[in-house]
């Protein structure tokens, strides 16, 4: 009887099998207890033998003989390891079973998951690969090509590559066991190459030669087939010549059969003189008409050189044109900015003499001068509670003690500006920092031209709590007229303001740039965005042909005191990058001396944000062109893990509660789907997501089925989707809000689905 052939019957004997690994388990500890550091195996089998029903998959002979394979399989397993493979073995199960038992091959499939698991066999050795199976139509081929190379120590190694060719050549091969018998070919060359990625390219250019790919230009090819027809016309000619011969022939036999034996003879070798004739031409002929093939395509090639070498020429022509055109502009652009330069100063100069030799308006702008510095030395007062405006006098009158009271009123305006002086030059135009009526810090930026006094709230002279309550009451007032910040918002803003260098990791969309323009906007501070470091000159600057200098944006930030945020930091140039370790770490005093000459003080206002979508140690799934990090950048920054707030969503969807509720279910299948494959999901869903749904709702303009559509179903494969469906399906029964989308959702990739015809 086999193994499924009487299910009562098989279920009795695959537990007394369960009973047997038992005993044996239990020989095996008492024989090495002591070298036995997880005994969880047993615990977990004398589990299932109690309740048979509580195994992970079924049905239950094909557990049982799937923990016996693993017990049996000394190669890949030791006593202490059992357990991770009856995981892996569950994990892989649900990947193999979508639908259980009602999978199609069910029965060859569970013949090939054993096999997965024996001595090398593909899941025992980490080499089992969901998409590779995919492209074998027989799933026995596909097991016993990776047990032809599984037991290779370069088997882990090679398996992208081998993944890379299969793709690759797979629409070439009609049949599965041609298929199969060429990778395995492949493989072996593959484990065996040096470099191999030459061996792929080749392997790869030889099928599709196989399979009549050629990279011709289609001009020449009919310019070939029209020579072509022109040389198997003369050649019809040539045998029209040749038939007629033959005939003459015939006519000088029939005269000679009544002729006597001379003149026989004399036929006989007349005839063979023609032939040898006529079979001299065809000779003639068919090397002519080889030569001329051979002329041809010299012609061909000969032609390519010459069209690509005028191609390169007119390019090199057109690019001096541009070149030469380029010279005169900025020969003309900079004469132009010397002209209006000289008549600047000029006019500078005039109206300083103006100004110097009028004493009534030189006591003007010195009055005005003086009550300017004061009311901006009040306004950065205002925005600091009692308690810091008693510790700043406290410090004034410190610096002021032994002063006389006719200059108390200097003491206290020259104590406040001495302050901005250790990082700016004494000729400086001071900015005002105020709160406005209605409790929002402004957004007026101070010209370039100006570097602005040291912020308060980034002042390490008064204390951090009492400037960051400061900060946490504006807070309190934009969230009491309907802002939102993310969870972190916290975290990232104290490290800011504690003049260390914040890393948000966390995915594309989740809300990091927002995040730092409120950041920006409660601390009353312009930001930059100076994206992903290419080059060294994107944080330097550089000098231009002329000898200009082409300040960047970095520079500005460094020397105004501003927000640089440096977006995807993880997608920048590592060599590049490391020139931030000289602005990473440097204390208030620091300076630096950029290529043209100026050494810059670095501004107390001046701070450095970074965001990146990885940890920083390089690519993974999902951001495949991410660099590592450099570590000594990496050591200079604080990581933070800022991933997808759900409050943010509910309150960008608060008009939406059923949408609100899809999302989450949709994310917790996404999620589920994440752990159980061991990396993350595609096509999940971010707050930009949310956002952009948000628009279509409120305008009206996409209805739920298209929303569906062009943000949840689409660019996702078929077992993807199908996943998910199941894992809302069940999770709607709790979210009654988004029945009705749940439902919708399910039945568009049911019918998806059916269309492939997949049930």
């Amino acid at each position: 009887m086999g193994l499924y052939d009487a299910k009562n019957d098989a279920d009795r004997a695959a537990l007394a099998k369960l009973n047997q690994i038992k005993n044996d388990l239990n020989y095996t500890y008492a024989r090495y207890y002591d070298q036995v550091s997880d005994k969880s195996i047993l615990n977990y089998i004398i589990g299932i033998i109690r309740r048979p029903e509580t195994a992970p998959f079924g049905p239950f002979p094909l557990f049982v003989e799937i923990v016996e394979t693993i017990l049996n399989n000394r190669t890949n397993y030791n006593i202490n390891t059992y357990m991770g493979g009856i995981e892996k073995a569950t994990q892989m199960y649900h990947t193999l079973f979508p639908y259980g038992e009602e999978t199609p091959d069910f029965r060859v499939i569970c013949v090939m998951f054993t096999g997965f698991f024996r001595a090398n066999g593909p899941a025992a050795a980490g080499l089992f690969n969901r998409t590779l199976m995919s492209s074998f139509q027989n799933k026995q081929n596909y097991l016993e090509f990776m047990l032809s190379f599984s037991h290779d120590p370069k088997a882990s190694e090679c398996l992208h590559d081998i993944l890379h060719y299969a793709l690759a050549v797979r629409a070439f091969f009609v049949d599965d066991d041609t298929f199969t018998a060429n990778m395995k070919h492949v493989t072996q060359k593959l484990l065996k190459a040096g470099k191999r990625s030459d061996i792929l390219q080749a392997e790869i250019l030889k099928v599709e030669k196989m399979a009549g790919i050629y990279n011709i230009d289609e001009t020449d090819v009919a310019k070939t087939e029209q020579q072509l027809s022109q040389a198997k016309s003369l050649l019809n000619n040539t045998l029209g010549i040749l038939e007629q011969a033959d005939l003459k022939t015939e006519q000088l036999k029939r005269i000679t059969q009544d002729s006597a034996a001379t003149i026989q003879e004399i036929s006989k070798r007349e005839t063979d003189i023609i032939t040898l004739k006529a079979n001299t031409a065809r000779e003639s002929l068919n090397a002519a008409y080889n030569q001329f093939l051979d002329d041809q395509k010299q012609e061909v090639i000969f032609q390519k050189d010459i069209l690509l070498g005028q191609l390169f020429q007119e390019a090199e022509t057109k690019l001096s044109e541009l070149r030469t055109m380029a010279r005169t502009i900025t020969s003309a652009a900079n004469s132009e900015l010397l002209r209006i330069n000289t008549e600047t100063s000029n006019a500078l100069d005039k109206i300083s003499h103006m100004v110097t030799d009028d004493e009534e308006i030189a006591k003007i702008l010195h009055t005005a001068e003086e009550n300017k510095e004061l009311l901006e030395r009040l306004s950065r007062l205002e925005m600091l509670d009692t308690r810091s405006i008693d510790i700043i006098a406290r410090g004034i009158e410190s610096q002021t003690k032994g002063s006389s009271s006719k200059d108390a009123g200097a003491e206290i305006s020259g104590t406040t500006a001495s302050h901005s002086d250790t990082t700016a030059p004494s000729a400086v135009t001071t900015a005002t920092y105020t709160v406005t009526d209605s409790g929002t810090l402004p957004q007026t930026a101070p010209a370039p031209s100006v570097i602005p006094d040291v912020n308060p709230l980034l002042d390490p002279s008064i204390p951090f709590a009492e400037r960051f309550q400061v900060v946490m009451e504006e807070k309190k007032k934009r969230i009491a007229q309907g802002e939102h910040f993310h969870a972190m918002f916290d975290d990232v803003l104290t490290i800011l303001m504690e003049n260390a260098n914040p890393y948000m990791i966390g995915p594309s969309g989740c809300g990091k740039t927002y995040m730092v323009k409120q950041i920006a906007s409660l601390l009353e501070l312009d930001f930059i965005d100076i994206g992903y470091i290419n080059e060294e000159y994107d944080i330097l600057g550089f000098q231009t042909a002329t000898g200009a200098y082409s300040t960047s944006n970095f520079y500005r930030c460094y020397k105004y005191g501003k927000i640089a945020f440096c977006d995807e930091l993880d997608n920048s140039n590592s060599r590049a990058t490391v020139k931030l370790n000289s602005f990473l770490s440097g204390g208030p005093s620091a300076r630096y001396s950029f290529p043209h000459g100026e050494i810059v003080n670095r501004h107390q206002n001046f701070r450095i944000i970074a965001a990146g979508n990885t940890t920083g140690n390089g690519a993974d799934a999902n951001y495949n062109s991410r660099e590592k990090i450099e570590e000594s950048v990496q050591q200079r920054f604080t990581p933070i893990y800022v991933g997808y707030d759900n409050e943010v969503e509910k309150h960008i969807l608060k008009d939406y509660p059923d949408w609100f509720a899809f999302v989450i279910l949709f994310r917790q299948a996404t999620d589920a789907w994440g752990n159980m494959n061991d990396c993350a999901a595609p096509g999940i869903f971010t707050t930009r997501d949310a956002a952009r749904i948000k628009r279509y709702l409120d305008h009206n303009s996409l209805n739920m089925d298209k929303i569906l559509d062009y943000e949840f179903i689409q660019t996702k494969d078929m077992e993807y989707l199908a996943f998910l469906a199941k894992h809302i399906q069940t999770g709607a029964k709790n979210q009654p809000k988004a029945k009705e989308i749940c439902d919708l959702f399910v039945k568009k990739v049911k019918a998806l689905r059916e269309k492939g015809g997949l049930r």
